[in-house]
């Protein structure tokens, strides 16, 4: 049986993927870093709290968990040395 949280997923995934390419073209790539931090955490704790019918599931719960954490981490903690700009 088909989950209905599985189509808001993927919307909410194209959404923030079109939201960091948007930040990282008018407003700055080292915001979009975070932005794309952001996600991923939201994306682990989405993971750690819906039960395993809503997600497609192909590894354990706790490694997608630290995976996404890890992530998360380092695209925050190198975010500020983001040198590159948007042109």
């Amino acid at each position: 049986m088909p989950s209905v949280l599985r189509p808001m997923l993927a919307a909410a995934t194209v959404l923030l993927v079109a939201g960091v390419a948007a930040v990282a073209v008018w407003v700055d790539v080292r915001a979009a870093a975070f932005v794309l931090a952001g996600g991923l955490a939201v994306a682990a704790l989405l993971r750690m709290l819906l039960p395993e019918r809503h997600l497609p599931v192909g590894r354990g719960r706790p490694f997608d968990v630290t995976v996404l954490l890890v992530l998360a981490v380092a695209t925050a903690l190198l975010a500020p040395w983001g040198l590159a700009t948007a042109p």
